[in-house]
C-alpha cells in the first residue's frame, strides 16, 4: 500500500513538473524541413522516449519534465543528424533554430545532390520544396510542378505519361493508386516522392514507377472534396469526395469519383481501296458529333494493422455509361462523283466489380511477406449502328455485344535486405474466364479460358561505386478456345549498373529480355464489321512475342543546372501487329505475328534553375526511329521533337507554360501522331486555358490506306476552375502501405473501328 501511494505521489508530481521544449528545424537554405523527425532521450541511455516530426514550417514541440537532463536527435533522409543536450530542463524551453546539412559523402546507397534530390540505387528520392507544396492545389498539381526528368504530367486530362508515351504506374504508400487517389492528396501531406525511374523485374519492367509517400498520422479521420468544371466548354468536370477514419489499429476508408465529357467532335477520313481495279477513294468531310460518357469510379475498404503486419480488404467497382462514343461520326462522303451520308453511331456500357484481400507479414523490421488476391467481374454491353445513304438507298451494319468475363490474380512476394543488399522474389497468377455473345449482321459465340503465370528473383547490392541488380523471370500463357490450345513459355533475365563518379556525374544501363501475350480481343475467333468495305477480326493463333530492350542513361546535376542524357534501343521479335487482306470482297482488318520491328528513342532532358526556386526551365529535344518489318511490308519513319516547359512560384502563386511539338508513334502499318499543342496555367484557384486538342492517325497499308483527322473546336480554348477541401478531426491516423496491388481492366471484346 505505501509502495502504491508513492507511486502515485510520484506521477501526481511528474504532472506538475511537465514542461514543453519546442525548436525548428531548416535545411542550409534556411528553409523550414517538415517532416523531419526529433527524437527524444535521456541523457545517459539509449532508449527513445518519445518522437515527433516537425510541422509544414519546421516547428516541433516534446513533452519533457523540468529539471530532466535529456539528448534531442534530429534526423532527415539525406541529411546528416543533429544532436543536441538539453540540462535541468525548465518549464519552457527553446532550443531555438536547428540547420540540417545535406550529406556530402554516400550512407547505405544514398547520395544527396543539392536540388533536394537524392540519388539511391534503384530509384531517385525528391523532396519537394515549400514552394512546390504552397503553390499546388493537389497531388497531380505537386507532381507538375516538379518537373521530373522523362516524366509528362497533363492535369487537364489528368494523365501521367513517359514523355516517349509509356504509361506510369503511381502509388500512394507504396499501393498501386489511380489518378483519381493522387488528385485526392494535400501537397502538405507529401513528405517525399520516391520515382524508379528504371524499374527492375519487381514491377514487371514497367517504364516507370512513382511512389508518393506521406507523412506518418495518428488517430484520426479526414474528409476531402474536388470539384472541376471547364467553362468553356461547359461539357467536361471531374468531381470527387473520398474519407477516412482510423480508431485503434483499425482504419475505414471509401472515395467515390464522377469523371464527364459532352463535347461535340469533327472527324475527317481518306481512305483508299486497292485490291481491285478500278480502286475506289474515299473523301469523308466531317459534321458536328457529339461525344459523352460518364465513368464511376467507387472503393469502399478497411485496413487492420498491428505491429508491421497489415490485413486489408478493399471493394472497387468501375462503372461506364458511353451513350455516345469519342469514335461516332457524322459526315458527307464524297466517291468520285457520289455523295453519300454516314452516320456512325455507338453506346456502350461496362460495369466492372472487384474484391481485394491483402496481407503482409513482417518477420523482422527487414524481412517481409506480402500476398494479394483479387477477384474481378466485368460486364460490357455495347451496341452499334452503321449507316451510309444515298437518296433511298440505305445500307446499314449493326452488332451486339453482350461480355461477361471473370477472373482471379494471386500474388506472393518475399523481400529481405542484407546490410546494403535486397534480395526478393515472387510468383503471380492470373486466370481468366471469358463469355462473349455478339449478334447483328454476324452472330458468333466466344469462350475462352486463359491463364498467365510470371515468377522473378532479384539480387540488388553494390561495390564501391558501382550499383547493380541481377535478375530472373519466367512467364507461362496459356489459352484455350475450344478445340484450340496455345502454350508459351518466356526467359526475362533482367541486369542494371549504376556508377557514381562523384555527387553530380553517375551513369546507368539497363539490358532485359521480356515477353507479353496477346489480348482477349486480338484473340477471339470473331468477326465484325467495321463498315460496307471492312471486316475487323481476331486471330486466335497469335503467339506471345518476346522483346529486348537496352537502355542508358548519363546524368549530371547541379544546384542551379541539371541534364540527363536518355537513349533505348528495344527489339520485338515476330510482334503481332494489325495485317490488311482481301477476302470475299471485304478488306479483312485482323493481326499476324509479324517479322520483327525496332525502335530507337533519344532525349535529353536539360533543366535549369537561375533564380532559386521561383523559376525552372525545362528542354527535351527527342527524336525516334522506327522500322517495322512485316511479312509483306517494310516501313520506317524518323521523329524529331522538342518539349518545353517553364514554372514561376512565388508564395502561393504560380503560372507555367507548356509547349510540345508532334509526337509520332508507328506499329505495324499505323502511324500515331500527336498534335502540336501548349498549355498556359495560372494558378491561386487553378485557373487554366489551352489551345485546341488535335490527334492524327495514319494507317500505311497497301491495299486500304486511310488518314483519320479529329479535332474538336469547342475545345480551342478551354477554361476551367477547380475548387477542392479538405477537412481534417481527431488526430491523424496512419494508413496501410500495401506494397501489392492488381486489376483487371480488360473486357476482352473485339472493337468494330479501325
Amino acid at each position: 500500500m505505501k509502495k502504491e501511494i508513492l507511486t502515485l505521489l510520484m506521477s501526481g508530481c511528474y504532472g506538475i513538473l511537465a514542461a514543453q521544449t519546442t525548436g525548428t528545424v531548416v535545411d542550409e537554405n534556411k528553409q523550414p524541413l517538415p517532416a523531419a523527425t526529433v527524437s527524444l532521450f535521456r541523457e545517459s541511455e539509449n532508449k527513445m522516449i518519445s518522437g515527433v516530426v516537425t510541422d509544414m514550417n519546421g516547428g516541433f514541440e516534446l513533452n519533457t519534465h523540468e529539471g530532466e537532463n535529456y539528448r534531442i536527435r534530429i534526423s532527415f533522409v539525406g541529411y546528416s543528424t543533429q544532436e543536441i543536450k538539453c540540462q535541468n530542463i525548465s518549464k519552457h524551453l527553446s532550443v531555438g533554430t536547428i540547420v540540417l546539412k545535406p550529406e556530402s559523402k554516400q550512407l547505405n546507397d544514398v547520395t544527396v545532390t543539392a536540388n533536394n534530390v537524392i540519388q539511391k540505387a534503384d530509384r531517385q528520392i525528391i523532396i519537394p520544396n515549400l514552394l512546390q507544396q504552397k503553390t499546388s492545389s493537389n497531388g497531380l498539381n505537386l507532381l507538375q510542378h516538379l518537373q521530373l526528368s522523362r516524366i509528362s504530367v497533363n492535369t487537364l486530362d489528368s494523365k501521367v505519361t513517359t514523355t516517349m508515351g509509356d504509361a506510369v504506374e503511381l502509388r500512394i504508400n507504396g499501393v498501386k493508386a489511380e489518378i483519381q487517389e493522387v488528385k485526392a492528396l494535400l501537397p502538405a501531406d507529401v513528405l517525399r516522392i520516391e520515382y524508379h525511374d528504371n524499374p527492375g523485374l519487381r514491377y514487371g519492367n514497367v517504364a516507370a514507377v512513382i511512389d508518393i509517400i506521406l507523412k506518418e498520422k495518428k488517430n484520426g479521420g479526414s474528409i476531402s472534396g474536388e470539384f472541376m468544371n471547364t467553362i468553356n466548354p461547359l461539357g467536361i468536370g471531374d468531381y470527387q469526395l473520398s474519407g477516412n477514419y482510423h480508431v485503434g489499429k483499425s482504419n475505414f476508408k471509401a472515395s467515390v469519383n464522377w469523371n464527364r465529357r459532352d463535347v461535340n467532335w469533327l472527324r475527317e477520313n481518306m481512305e483508299a481501296f486497292n485490291a481491285t481495279p478500278p480502286s475506289i477513294s474515299n473523301y469523308e468531310i466531317g459534321q458536328k458529333t457529339k461525344a459523352r460518357y460518364d465513368n464511376i469510379n467507387l472503393s469502399i475498404g478497411y485496413d487492420y494493422i498491428n505491429s508491421g503486419n497489415i490485413l486489408s480488404v478493399t471493394f472497387r467497382d468501375l462503372y461506364n455509361n458511353t451513350p455516345h462514343a469519342v469514335f461516332d461520326r457524322n459526315s458527307k462522303l464524297i466517291q468520285n462523283s457520289n455523295t453519300f451520308d454516314i452516320m456512325d453511331r455507338t453506346k456502350s456500357r461496362s460495369n466492372n466489380p472487384s474484391l481485394d484481400i491483402y496481407y503482409q507479414h513482417e518477420f523482422t523490421k527487414d524481412k517481409h511477406l506480402f500476398f494479394d488476391l483479387i477477384g474481378t467481374y466485368i460486364n460490357t454491353k455495347n451496341d452499334r449502328l452503321y449507316r451510309q445513304s444515298q437518296g433511298n438507298s440505305v445500307q446499314e451494319i449493326s452488332s451486339h455485344v453482350d461480355g461477361n468475363k471473370y477472373s482471379a490474380i494471386a500474388e506472393v512476394i518475399y523481400e529481405q535486405k542484407i546490410k546494403d543488399s535486397r534480395l526478393s522474389f515472387g510468383l503471380r497468377h492470373q486466370q481468366m474466364y471469358t463469355k462473349n455473345e455478339y449478334d447483328g449482321n454476324t452472330s458468333s459465340s466466344v469462350k475462352m479460358n486463359t491463364g498467365e503465370s510470371y515468377g522473378f528473383g532479384e539480387w540488388a547490392s553494390k561495390l564501391g561505386k558501382l550499383d547493380y541488380m541481377v535478375g530472373v523471370g519466367a512467364m507461362r500463357t496459356y489459352v484455350s478456345q475450344g478445340n484450340a490450345k496455345q502454350v508459351k513459355y518466356i526467359f526475362r533475365p533482367t541486369i542494371q549498373l549504376g556508377y557514381r563518379f562523384n555527387n553530380y556525374l553517375s551513369i546507368r544501363y539497363k539490358a532485359y529480355m521480356g515477353g507479353y501475350a496477346p489480348s482477349l480481343a486480338e484473340l477471339s475467333d470473331v468477326e465484325q464489321h467495321i463498315d460496307i468495305y471492312q471486316i475487323r477480326r481476331g486471330n486466335p493463333n497469335l503467339q506471345a512475342v518476346r522483346f529486348f530492350s537496352n537502355e542508358l542513361s548519363i546524368s549530371v546535376g547541379t544546384k542551379y543546372i541539371s541534364a540527363e542524357w536518355f537513349t533505348r534501343y528495344s527489339y520485338d521479335d515476330k510482334p503481332y501487329m494489325e495485317e490488311t487482306t482481301y477476302s470475299n470482297g471485304f478488306y479483312v482488318r485482323s493481326y499476324a505475328n509479324q517479322r520483327g520491328f525496332h525502335r530507337l528513342n533519344s532525349q535529353i532532358n536539360l533543366k535549369v534553375q537561375p533564380w532559386k526556386d521561383y523559376i525552372s526551365i525545362q528542354l527535351t529535344p527527342f527524336v525516334n526511329r522506327y522500322i517495322s518489318n512485316g511479312n509483306t511490308y517494310t516501313h520506317t519513319h524518323t521523329n524529331w521533337g522538342l518539349r518545353a516547359n517553364l514554372m514561376g512560384m512565388y508564395k502561393n502563386w504560380y503560372v507555367g507554360a507548356n509547349l510540345e511539338t508532334s509526337f509520332h508513334n508507328l506499329w505495324g502499318e499505323t502511324l500515331n501522331k500527336d498534335e502540336k499543342s501548349h498549355s498556359i496555367v495560372f494558378g491561386y484557384n487553378r485557373e487554366k486555358w489551352g489551345v485546341e486538342l488535335q490527334m492524327s492517325v495514319e494507317n500505311l497499308s497497301h491495299l486500304a490506306p486511310y488518314n483519320q483527322m479529329v479535332w474538336s473546336k469547342n475545345l480551342c480554348k478551354v477554361f476551367g476552375i477547380d475548387f477542392h477541401f479538405n477537412l481534417n478531426f481527431g488526430k491523424h491516423g496512419s494508413e496501410v502501405n500495401q506494397r501489392i496491388h492488381n486489376s483487371d481492366t480488360d473486357a476482352g471484346i473485339v472493337p468494330t473501328t479501325k
